[in-house]
């Protein structure tokens, strides 16, 4: 379930990585829910930010997590050699990538 958290227009900018200027637009149309709040005297508008907080997807994330039994062993060396496998096959991929551009 989502929470609401205050933002002003700057915080909410920095968290999803827009300018301070898309955010007042978003708000002129109506798409951002605004509230006013007197903060000092000064009555200041925040934005409702309705994503989950982190804390709440890490808690989620570790429930997935399948934890090891004591009588389980990780062969390391192999799961090493696989992870390496599927790095140079990347790397590959990658080297075959920027020579295609170059040629072009």
């Amino acid at each position: 379930m989502p929470t609401h958290h205050l933002l002003t227009i700057q915080q909410y900018a920095t968290k999803h990585k827009m300018s301070t200027f898309a955010v007042v637009k978003l708000i002129n149309q109506k798409k951002l829910k605004v509230i006013k709040q007197k903060i000092e005297n000064q009555e200041q508008e925040f934005i409702a930010d309705e994503t989950i907080s982190s804390s709440l997807q890490n808690s989620e994330q570790k429930e997935n997590v399948i934890p090891l039994e004591k009588n389980d062993k990780i062969d390391y060396e192999h799961e090493f050699h696989a992870l390496l496998a599927k790095y140079i096959a990347l790397q590959e991929k990658h080297t075959q990538l920027i020579e295609e551009r170059i040629k072009a």
